[in-house]
């Protein structure tokens, strides 16, 4: 989870200098940025991106191709059964309760309703340098006190954060980090000038 790109196991399968806490903030117990508290009693479950039914362990390796831009371990190896046992262990006690429409853990991230406004690209980059260089650098590429936020280190144009909704519904509850107070307007802004710079395409090997 902490060291995914850099784990002996993990590290073969990952395509860029993104990990899991990347993403799912405090080891996957942050309440709102990619809770994986209670995620285990959602699946299998259908997911419409894949459309098809999927197991937690699809899931996780989903976010190998995805997310990391790499390759998909096999179902039933060590990887995926270490991280769902981890998620497992986090979703103690938690009912199950299966969604029709898709896979969603108790704690789910709720997608923000709109932008009050069109998202301006001009208006992110400002907040950008203002709020996000410090950790992600100026040119996006990331620093030893933040990921890559675009660029090839970063993750694909299939990854769920690379659509400008759910990016800015991740910024609202999760960033700046320690420190979340963006307005709904801002996180939109930050979202549509991140995401209009390159990342890798999505092609699954």
């Amino acid at each position: 989870m902490n060291e995914t790109n850099e784990h002996p196991l993990t590290k073969p399968f990952i395509g860029n200098s993104l990990k899991c806490t990347s993403c799912h903030l405090d080891g996957g117990r942050h309440e709102k940025a990619g809770s994986f508290i209670g995620v285990a009693a959602a699946y299998p479950a259908y997911s419409p991106r894949e459309q098809s039914v999927i197991t937690l362990e699809d899931r996780i390796l989903n976010c190998f191709i995805r997310s990391q831009n790499g390759t998909r371990p096999a179902n039933g190896s060590e990887i995926p059964v270490a991280i769902a046992a981890y998620i497992t262990w986090l979703s103690q006690g938690t009912p199950l309760k299966m969604n029709p429409e898709k896979p969603l853990g108790p704690n789910h991230m709720t997608l923000l309703s709109g932008s009050p406004e069109p998202p301006s690209i001009e208006r992110g980059e400002s907040i950008y340098m203002d709020r996000c260089a410090d950790c992600h650098s100026d040119d996006g590429l990331g620093t030893d006190e933040g990921p890559p936020v675009w660029g090839d280190e970063s993750f694909n144009d299939g990854a769920g954060l690379a659509g400008v909704p759910k990016l800015a519904s991740w910024l609202k509850v999760a960033m700046p980090l320690d420190d979340t107070d963006l307005s709904d307007q801002e996180a939109f802004d930050v979202a549509a000038y991140m995401n209009s710079h390159g990342r890798p395409k999505f092609e699954p090997k």
